[in-house]
């Protein structure tokens, strides 16, 4: 067995400096990167979460009596949506609002929910630990009692940017043909 030169050496060490310079350079161009990748997930996740957070609101409003009977329309006016409770007595149910609550919260037409949807509060003040904010509002479409459904849920954070995730719907009275 012999020992290496002290050249031998000289030149395995050169190598594993170079080796590592590079391993360097690759690895800080590839932090960008991640850097772009984890904020997209992030905020994909929000739409995602926004998105479905506005159509739940929109089924809940379209799961409301709103019926044709012989003495007239029927429309649920007690049911309670911002509340953690869904479909609790006290509330608004199909009021007509026109589109001031989807422009603002106004109290009765706006929740506040965390990071996985629960709910938080209600109300035209942002509670702490919100993460999402929704809307609703209900316009007369002044056809056989038709409304127009109006749900707006947005993500808070300021990092995602302004998005806002709209649902919306005509809903007629049951027995009532759509115009």
């Amino acid at each position: 067995m012999s020992i290496p030169s002290r050249c031998a050496r000289g030149s395995t060490l050169l190598e594993a400096v170079i080796a590592a310079a590079l391993l360097a350079t690759v690895l800080t161009g590839m932090i960008p990167l991640v850097t772009t990748a984890v904020a997209g997930a992030a905020a994909s996740r929000a739409d995602l979460v926004a998105a479905q957070l506005a159509r739940q609101r929109l089924a809940q409003l379209q799961s409301l009596t709103h019926a044709t009977l012989p003495s007239g329309v029927v429309v649920d006016d007690g049911s309670r949506l911002d509340d953690e409770e869904v479909f609790a007595s006290g509330g608004r149910g199909l009021e007509v609002t026109g589109l001031a609550p989807v422009q603002a919260p106004i109290e009765s037409w706006a929740d506040w929910l965390d990071d996985r949807g629960t709910w938080l509060a209600s109300g035209a003040q942002r509670p702490p630990g919100a993460r999402y904010g929704r809307r609703w509002g209900i316009v007369s479409a002044g056809t056989e009692g038709c409304l127009r459904l109006w749900v707006e849920a947005a993500p808070l954070d300021p990092s995602i940017g302004d998005r806002v995730f709209r649902a919306a719907s005509l809903q007629c009275p049951w027995g009532a043909e759509a115009p």
